[in-house]
């Protein structure tokens, strides 16, 4: 970058893109939608891209790129999954994906049918020291019917923004990758495929024959995207993994729709404890498994709240000590942090009509119990 460019951006990184386009408004000498684009990508990565911020000289691509791009923990997750020795990202964006791949493959392909974001990341891939990733600025399916590598995994993130409003069926992406199958496993027996959080499981499972395993990830409690690992000629039941990634752990449970079938809920009024899984295993619908496998009762069919008297080590969500349980009612604490969960009312509408702040170290669930009882729970985290 040139010295004012520099400059610019290191004096107004801290400033809104909107308060920095105003200032470039005035100054026709800089490049306004490459220092935009270095703003908004510097601010992005503080929360999820860390890494990029001890490069300085990494160039930043489109606005739309940076929010389309993995978070460097979901990308490290990933390249764990199947370390291969040999990669295709069938959908390369901004790298974070290929990029943490080749920390664990010998060989790495990144594949990107737009030319300037593929300029841009093989640029950037140089800043990193990845020396492994090979950069094709082609379509998708053009490279895998042109290459004559066989790849021990393919991987693909379908654009879900590809018409105006954000797609996330798997017709509604482009490409269609069940469409596409076929034609990856004449190039590798593994697909990893990546698809939007607000996805339904089980009709995806429908379009997706082969499947091996699905991957809910969550960062901290917000589920993030939903991976479907297909092998070749795989002919059994998936496992569903559940995965909150956590600042210093890592949350995981695992089962199968079979055994959630299966499994019996046992019921009761709270007790000493009440726990709430993570986002993960809330889309997966693991709800009578995990009642049933850890030992602890729901409170209502539909409520997806837990309850136990003797304390669940590593439970994989929130766990809350129990201090009080009444009718909704004012006056129980003046200050908390508000969840409802199977509730007619929002957490601001409790907030306001039963005078509570938000914050503080208690929590208040607002739910509702057998025969439809309403009921506030007070606790604590554990």
């Amino acid at each position: 970058m040139k010295q004012a460019v520099s400059e610019f951006i290191s004096k107004h990184e801290a400033k809104s893109v909107s308060e920095v386009a105003l200032l470039l408004s005035k100054n026709e000498t800089l490049p306004k939608d490459f220092i935009l684009n270095q703003i908004n990508g510097r601010q992005k990565a503080k929360q999820k891209f860390p890494l990029l911020v001890t490069f300085p000289n990494f160039v930043y691509p489109s606005a739309r790129a940076v929010s389309q791009s993995s978070s460097e923990k979901t990308a490290n997750y990933k390249a764990s999954i199947i370390p291969a020795k040999t990669v295709a990202d069938l959908s390369g964006g901004m790298g974070l994906d290929s990029y943490f791949f080749s920390k664990q493959a010998q060989q790495s392909h990144y594949i990107e049918i737009d030319h300037d974001l593929a300029e841009i990341t093989a640029q950037n891939f140089k800043t990193l020291t990845a020396k492994n990733i090979h950069v094709h600025n082609t379509e998708a399916i053009h490279f895998l019917r042109n290459t004559n590598e066989q790849f021990e995994l393919v991987y693909i993130d379908p654009d879900r923004r590809a018409t105006k409003e954000k797609a996330f069926r798997i017709n509604e992406c482009e490409p269609n990758v069940a469409k596409m199958i076929p034609l990856i496993w004449k190039k590798s027996s593994l697909c990893l495929i990546k698809l939007s959080p607000m996805l339904d499981i089980s009709q995806a499972l429908e379009e997706l024959p082969n499947c091996k395993e699905v991957h809910v990830v969550s960062v901290d409690n917000e589920c993030k995207e939903i991976l479907f690992l297909l092998q070749k000629n795989f002919k059994g039941e998936p496992s569903i993994q559940c995965v909150n990634l956590k600042k210093n752990e890592k949350q995981n449970f695992t089962f199968t729709t079979q055994e959630e079938k299966d499994s019996f809920s046992s019921f009761s009024k709270p007790l000493d404890f009440l726990y709430e899984p993570n986002a993960s295993i809330m889309k997966a619908g693991a709800f009578k498994r995990i009642s049933e496998l850890l030992n602890i009762a729901k409170l209502e069919t539909n409520t997806h709240l837990y309850t136990s008297t003797d304390l669940i080590k590593d439970f994989p969500g929130r766990t809350i000590k129990i201090l009080d349980v009444s009718k909704p009612k004012k006056g129980l604490t003046e200050k908390a942090n508000v969840v409802c969960r199977n509730f007619s009312q929002s957490p601001d509408a409790v907030k306001k009509k039963y005078k509570i702040k938000d914050g503080g170290t208690l929590f208040l669930y607002a739910t509702t119990l057998e025969k439809k009882e309403k009921v506030f729970i007070l606790g604590e985290l554990v």
